[in-house]
């Protein structure tokens, strides 16, 4: 008896252990600004929920329409705001950070043709431990709503 419960502990302890483990972080609510003409650079935003205990720090991205992907932000010099590449994204543990229009963003390097309001695209998010998110994510216009006075970003 002891025997047939020490093997039937160890299948099931092998049933959980080959478990997909569930991502801890959510990407939710993404979107890519449609192109304004003449720029050779798009953005993307949303919003990254962490539901786990530690830290995520996202490093990167990639999408087939550009030719890079960097992680950006708004700073204020004085009167002025400029964007500035970053390394990473921390998302710390238990909260949550939102990429918005004059804030932090996916800065798409050098498209390979115009971000077209209706289209979809597929976009790869890369963490540090080697998680990735991939999305299918739509083009939304210019200006709407509360994406409005983004400029010329």
């Amino acid at each position: 008896m002891t025997r047939l419960l020490t093997a039937f502990g160890l299948v099931v302890g092998l049933v959980f252990a080959m478990q997909p483990v569930m991502a801890s972080v959510d990407a939710e609510e993404f979107w890519l600004r449609e192109s304004i003409p003449g720029q050779p650079n798009g953005a993307g935003f949303g919003k990254l929920v962490n539901h786990g205990n530690e830290d995520k720090v996202l490093i990167g991205a990639s999408i087939a329409i550009a030719e890079d992907v960097e992680i950006h932000r708004h700073v204020r010099e004085g009167e002025q705001m400029r964007m500035e590449a970053m390394d990473a994204l921390i998302i710390p543990a238990g909260s949550e950070v939102t990429l918005q229009p004059g804030g932090y963003h996916l800065m798409l390097m050098s498209l390979t043709s115009p971000l077209k309001v209706g289209d979809v695209h597929d976009l790869v998010l890369i963490f540090s431990d080697g998680d990735v998110i991939e999305l299918k994510v739509p083009v939304k216009a210019l200006v709407s709503g509360s994406h409005r006075g983004h400029g010329g970003h």
